[in-house]
Order: structure tokens, then C-alpha cells, then sequence
């Protein structure tokens, strides 16, 4: 999550037209249309090869939040964050954009040190709100509690492993990952993993904004020097219980760290390389890239406004970072409704950004590997360990 300017419902000033309902012509037609509405020079043989690719395999964004649905029944406690609140019908409207653009599952992130949040004046995110005990406990159950209300959805289906996420694209359903942005809600103790597991859990994100007992972030100054003795406690229990480990907002220690001790592959579900014009802590250096590729591990490609500004960018992004780790180890995490001035807004502009890769190049096997087999393959990979 990065809340700068998060997506609103309705697009917001600047953001991609996309349309209000599904069309009924076939989807190359809603395509074509859609990219000359943003200006985009895709052709037809493209855009038919992405639709062959998305029927036939998992479409996968590692990291999202359709409708803001992790904000749904809660309580504001600052003002400065009254933009990321659900509306009424947002969920609902997320879904149909999923299921236009192709998308089999997401990573569907609660948002466990959301109540320590507050909006800086540069525009960031930071933990600045004094908390009550067990208010991030309690806030990431009722977070949860949403999480079970949307996957009882119509369309809709939890999906645990890789097994599952293939079987709920063959049954047209989609997929929902439940994965938590963030180990705030253990409060440094493991006592709280047992309840993720049973909820159906299948990753979370070390760390968030908050500074936790786990590890250091990339937009904080470092408490731990890295990974802390609770956060490697955490990761072999994580290793233990076939979880995927998240180092999305972790700093480059915490990384390093968590390689030398894991022993399944790691991702950092949203991010991208850091550009040689434009310094910014959430961004990674090559070498940040290389450590979670190094043990087999996927970047999703995260479609933030720092420097990106079109789809044209975004595919930009994933075509530097494949050039980087090689094509293996990238995937996409759009962060969806509620990211940072998205170049990626809407799930139904999924097929032209694999349409934009074709086109540049990319033959279907390494479209199918950024688009979800590279994260399914780390899905099985980190069931494979905990039976190891």
C-alpha cells in the first residue's frame, strides 16, 4: 500500500478512462477501444494473443486491494486518511474490472498497521498515531472479518495454494490470496501466526510504515540493523508453515538478512528498480533486486507515479527489471486502489499491458512467467519447504 494519492472509485484527475460496465462485444474489441481512449498504439494480433494467454494460464498480481475492502466497518481515526475509505458498491465494481481484464487471483492484503498511520505533509504515509494495546490486533481481525464477507462473493473463491489458484482459473472463479501487509498484528510474538494459518493466510509482508519487531523498513531509519531476532524467528516459522515471505517496504538489510536464513524463495510483491533521475526509499537498486532473485524468488512490478505515467511506462519498468534478474523473476503488483498515482489503474487494461510486451519483443513463455507463472512457481516452492 502506498498512500500518497491512492485510486478513488472514480477516477480521479489524470487517472486512465476506463469503461463503467462490461461490454458485451468480444474482449479485443473492448480492448482495441480502450487503448486508442488512452492513446496507446496496440494492433489487434497482439491484444488477441494476450486474451489466448489469460484464458489458458493464471493471471496473477501479487499484491492488491480491490475496493479497498480492508477498510470496510472502520473506524477513522485521523482525517489526514479519510481517502482511503470504502465506498459503498467498490468491491463489486473491482470484481467486474478483475474478471474483464483476465485476472485469475490476487494477493488481497489486509493492512495490519493501518491504525498507526497518518499522512505526512510531503504527501507519504508514516506511524506517527499513539496505540492503544492490541488496537492493531484487533483492527487486522477486523480486517479479516471483511476479508471473509467479499470471499463469499459470487465469482469469488479463497485460494491457499498453487493447486488451488489453477483450480479456481479453470472454474472461472477468482482467486483471493488472503496475504497481510505487515507483521504489526503479532506484536513480536508468534502466538498470533497460528490464527493467520488457520484464517488461510498465504503471506505476509514483513514490514509496512511502522517501524515493528521484525525488521527494518525502507522509509524509516534503521532500529534493528536488518532482520531482528524475532524477525528470523518469524521467517522459519513462515518457512515451516509453507507461508510466502513478503519484503515489499523492507530496507535492503532486512532483505539480505531474511536470504541468508530462508529456505524457500522470497518476493517483494510491489516495487521496481530505482531510476538513475529520481531517488526514492521505496524504490530498489539492482543489487536489492539480484538478493531475492538470487534464491529463486519473484519482484512483482509495481505501477507507482514516481516516474511512471502511462502503461507504456509500466511495461518499460517490467522489460528494465527483466533486463536486471532475468525474466524468471519478475512478476506483476499493481498495489491496486491503493497505490500512488497508478499507471496501472484498472484490471481491464491487464491484457494491453501484455499486449504492450508482445509487442516489445516478449514470447508467450516469458508472458506467462511475468504475468503468474513465476509467483505460482514460488507458491510451490514454499509449500515444497515446509514438507523439506
Amino acid at each position: 500500500m502506498n498512500g500518497e494519492s491512492a485510486r478513488s472509485p472514480s477516477p480521479a484527475s489524470g487517472a486512465s478512462p476506463v469503461p463503467s460496465s462490461p461490454t458485451v462485444a468480444p474482449p479485443e474489441d473492448a480492448d482495441l477501444a480502450l487503448a486508442r481512449s488512452l492513446g496507446l498504439d496496440v494492433d489487434g494480433d497482439a491484444l488477441r494473443r494476450a486474451r489466448r494467454l489469460l484464458a489458458a494460464q493464471p493471471a496473477i498480481d501479487a499484491h492488491c486491494h480491490p475496493g479497498r475492502f480492508f477498510m470496510r466497518g472502520a473506524q477513522m481515526w485521523d482525517p489526514s486518511v479519510a481517502f482511503f475509505a470504502a465506498e459503498d458498491g467498490a468491491f463489486a465494481r473491482a470484481l467486474a474490472d478483475m474478471r474483464a481484464g483476465g485476472l485469475a487471483a490476487g494477493g488481497f492484503a489486509l493492512v495490519s498497521d493501518m491504525r498507526s498511520l497518518t499522512l505526512t505533509p510531503q504527501g507519504g504515509l508514516k506511524a506517527a498515531r499513539p496505540l492503544a494495546p492490541d488496537e492493531l490486533v484487533e483492527d487486522t481481525r477486523r480486517q479479516q472479518r471483511e476479508f471473509d464477507a467479499v470471499r463469499a462473493t459470487a465469482g469469488v473463491v479463497q485460494v491457499r495454494d498453487a493447486a488451488q489458484l489453477r483450480a479456481a482459473h479453470a472454474s472461472g472463479q477468482v482467486g483471493a490470496l488472503l496475504t497481510i501487509e505487515g507483521g504489526d498484528f503479532l506484536e513480536g510474538r508468534l502466538d498470533g501466526l497460528d490464527e493467520a494459518r488457520a484464517r488461510g493466510v498465504a503471506s505476509i509482508t514483513l514490514c509496512h510504515y511502522r517501524p515493528n519487531e521484525i525488521g527494518d523498513v525502507q522509509t524509516e531509519a534503521p532500529v534493528h540493523g536488518g532482520l531482528s531476532a524475532f524477525g528470523r524467528e518469524l521467517v522459519r516459522e513462515m518457512n515451516a508453515a509453507g507461508m510466502v515471505v513478503d519484503l515489499a517496504h523492507a530496507s535492503f538489510d532486512t532483505v539480505r538478512d531474511t536470504a541468508a536464513i530462508a529456505r524457500a524463495p522470497l518476493v517483494i510483491s510491489h516495487s521496481h528498480l530505482q531510476p538513475a533521475e529520481v531517488a526514492h526509499p521505496r524504490l530498489l537498486s539492482p543489487e536489492h533486486a539480484r538478493v531475492v532473485a538470487a534464491g529463486g524468488g519473484v519482484v512483482g512490478v509495481w505501477p507507482a507515479g514516481i516516474v511512471q505515467r502511462n502503461l507504456g511506462d509500466y511495461a518499460n519498468e517490467i522489460l528494465r527489471l527483466v533486463d536486471v534478474v532475468g525474466v524468471e523473476h519478475v512478476g506483476i503488483g499493481t498495489d491496486m486502489d491503493a497505490n500512488y498515482l497508478p499507471s496501472f489503474d484498472n484490471y481491464r487494461q491487464l491484457p494491453l499491458v501484455l499486449a504492450i510486451l508482445a509487442q516489445r519483443g516478449m514470447a508467450d513463455d516469458e508472458l506467462v512467467a511475468v504475468m503468474g507463472g513465476n509467483f505460482l512457481r514460488v507458491l510451490q516452492a514454499c509449500a515444497d519447504a515446509s514438507t523439506g
